[in-house]
């Protein structure tokens, strides 16, 4: 009976006025507009990281080039993990065990973004790097920080019971 009284309260999108649907839209057009920003942002607040921590490597044109490089870490990623993602799959067919496949996804994906930053590093309008390695080691260093904090705050919310 409590299955028949909950399937009232929450309506289907069929069952919406247009009214509703419009407001649906716009309200889960917002929520994605914000995640958007959200990553971008955080891509944005790591090209400046690492052009601080690399100053002395990386000559820019201003501050433009920066943003160009935020901007081609997706499609340069994506391009990379297109080429690496033969590998992955390798990977996952072999029969490894649980810790050797954990290490070598690690691996494949630390190279991933190390390849997809000295991609970026290359094709950045404005963008001179002396030693293009370093910095996209440095990159790859704070993209794997930045994993293991957030699997750290997840494994802690769990142990508090606290859904994730």
């Amino acid at each position: 009976m409590q299955d028949h009284h909950k399937d009232e309260e929450e309506p289907t999108w069929a069952s919406l006025s247009p009214r509703d649907k419009l407001l649906a839209a716009f309200g889960m057009t917002g929520l994605g507009l914000g995640v958007v920003a959200l990553v971008a942002f955080v891509v944005l607040l790591g090209v400046f990281l690492v052009a601080l921590l690399s100053r002395n490597l990386i000559e820019a044109e201003g501050i433009a080039p920066l943003f160009w490089g935020a901007l081609l870490c997706l499609p340069c990623g994506l391009l990379v993990g297109v080429f690496a993602y033969p590998l992955r799959l390798a990977v996952r067919l072999l029969p490894l065990s649980a810790a050797t496949g954990r290490a070598a996804e690690m691996g494949l994906s630390a190279a991933t973004t190390f390849f997809a930053v000295l991609l970026v590093e290359s094709v950045t309008p404005g963008l001179r790097v002396h030693h293009p390695w370093l910095p996209a080691l440095l990159a790859t260093l704070v993209v794997a920080l930045a994993n293991v904090l957030i699997r750290r705050h997840e494994r802690r919310k769990e142990q508090r019971g606290e859904p994730t």
